[in-house]
């Protein structure tokens, strides 16, 4: 499998979470049966667009047989997840070992 690399800046609110979609909107056709992984190193706040914005891109990645990850997700947006009970649904990678295994194409948002 190929590893898609997004890599969002800034706050996932409604501006951030547009420009990543928009993004993932551009490639669902061209990337059947990827790796998605979500790189949340450079996102400093996230809210309910953010969330709204991961959990949809979760169900786009099922269906088109992908799998999302994320990775790198700071304390404050980690809260946020375990207050949400979003990281019960998320698959979260700890480190970039997985990475370095794959040749990731990589997209900032």
């Amino acid at each position: 499998m190929q590893v898609i690399l997004f890599r969002p800046q800034g706050n996932l609110d409604l501006k951030g979470s547009y420009r990543l979609k928009q993004i993932v909107d551009k490639l669902i056709f061209q990337s059947q049966n990827f790796y998605w992984v979500i790189d949340m190193a450079l996102v400093n706040k996230i809210n309910n667009f953010g969330l709204t914005t991961l959990v949809v891109l979760q169900k786009i990645a099922e269906k088109r047989g992908c799998k999302l990850y994320l990775l790198n997700l700071q304390d404050d947006i980690q809260v946020v997840f375990q207050i949400t009970g979003l990281d019960q649904k998320f698959n979260v990678l700890e480190d970039e070992t997985f990475l370095n295994s794959l040749k990731a194409k990589l997209l900032l948002c």
